[in-house]
């Protein structure tokens, strides 16, 4: 077995015996008449709590509080091991009051997007590196222009050197657009190699009545098309990497400061703050 394949057995091994720890002080508390949600609720609190602080910790990089590994993987499992707190806290019922409503859909939200998340963070890179060539974000509109400069250059050079308008008039009609701007907000939320595969065979189509020096450009173009589409891709799924994070990140605050109102609305209104 893997160091990797054993870390994750341990931490789910882990992460489970506490849930069972946790269900059996509940059940025990409320066999003695005496009400598990003070316990609980606790519980779930500080695990919330631990998770935002996850956030303060990639702030930190330089102080010795463990490995950013080691917090990943810790803020992994409590995560996941937070939808069981919430299901002993408040176990298949629909919540009482506005604010609990607020909090329960505050932590719905929260635990999925941290689950669409780890699927994310685990599957797209994998995407990414098969491209072949990586770039940086920040970098991507650059490199857009660089590509549409080249396209550009090739069609005006193949133009003055072959004496025929037929690639340039191609070019015109279905190529400028696509090199000088950038895809809808549909593909950047869920890309598809559809246009991709048109304009390949459109200009394959194309190839048929060019003369042999617009061939020559004709074969820049294809690869000048995939780089294009290449790069689209890989802005599509890097950003969604980025808007996920931040919306994880602006859901979390908000459900910790309801879960902290709520814990300090539990205490006043059943017995006063301990």
């Amino acid at each position: 077995m893997t160091t990797f394949a054993r870390r994750r057995w341990i931490g789910a091994a882990v992460t489970l015996t506490a849930l069972v720890g946790v269900w059996l002080w509940a059940e025990r508390l409320e066999n003695r008449l005496e009400s598990s949600s003070y316990f609980t609720g606790w519980i779930l609190l500080t695990a919330i709590i631990a998770l935002a602080a996850f956030q303060v910790r990639k702030k930190l990089p330089a102080t010795p509080l463990g490995t950013s590994a080691a917090w990943l993987q810790t803020h992994i499992y409590i995560g996941l091991g937070s939808a069981g707190l919430y299901a002993i806290h408040a176990p298949w019922r629909w919540p009482n009051g506005v604010l609990e409503t607020i909090l329960s859909l505050l932590y719905i939200s929260t635990f999925l997007s941290g689950v669409i998340g780890l699927y994310w963070t685990r599957s797209l890179p994998r995407r990414l590196s098969r491209l072949g060539q990586e770039v940086i974000y920040e970098r991507i509109g650059a490199e857009r222009h660089r590509i549409q400069e080249r396209a550009q250059n090739a069609i005006l050079a193949a133009v003055r050197t072959a004496g025929a308008t037929t690639l340039g008039e191609f070019y015109n009609a279905r190529l400028h657009d696509y090199f000088s701007t950038r895809r809808g907000w549909r593909f950047r939320i869920w890309p598809s190699s559809e246009l991709r595969k048109s304009l390949l065979a459109e200009l394959t189509d194309a190839t048929r009545y060019l003369s042999d020096e617009e061939r020559k450009t004709a074969e820049q173009l294809f690869s000048l098309l995939r780089q294009r589409d290449d790069l689209d891709y890989s802005e599509s799924l890097q950003w969604r990497l980025r808007a996920w994070l931040f919306v994880h990140i602006a859901l979390t605050y908000p459900l910790l400061l309801v879960a902290g109102l709520h814990a300090w609305t539990a205490h006043l209104f059943y017995g006063g703050l301990p």
